[in-house]
């Protein structure tokens, strides 16, 4: 009887060390899993200075760049395409006021809020 208590024991630990193996090697696996995404996005936060505002149609010329609040003129190109202004070092959460001539001649001053300025993706 003292056999079959110590038989029943060592089976149970047997299983056990067996289950904590395959959890082991799970959790090894998640965290392989997830530490690329963490890499990129903490990448992206860190070079991630230039932000775009996008145009309804292909622009010819940037006459007026500027930031709401104080009035302080920022930095700004036309994308290859001409359909989004690239803004360099964008103060995150300021308004900007942009005044475009377009290529078909027409002229738009426009009000732009923070979450219309998105981040380039490059």
């Amino acid at each position: 009887m003292i056999f079959y208590l110590e038989a029943k024991s060592a089976s149970f630990f047997c299983i056990f060390d067996i289950m904590n193996r395959y959890l082991l090697i799970l959790l090894f696996l998640i965290a392989a899993y997830f530490q690329p995404s963490f890499i990129i996005a903490q990448n992206n936060n860190d070079n991630s200075k230039d932000f775009q505002i996008f145009l309804k149609q292909p622009a010819k010329l940037i006459q007026l760049l500027l930031y709401e609040k104080n009035f302080t003129p920022i930095q700004g190109t036309l994308s290859k395409d001409k359909k989004s202004i690239i803004i360099k070092n964008y103060e995150k959460g300021s308004k900007v006021r942009v005044k475009v001539l377009y290529e078909d001649g027409t002229v738009e001053e426009f009000l732009k809020s923070p979450c219309y300025i998105d981040p380039v993706i490059s």
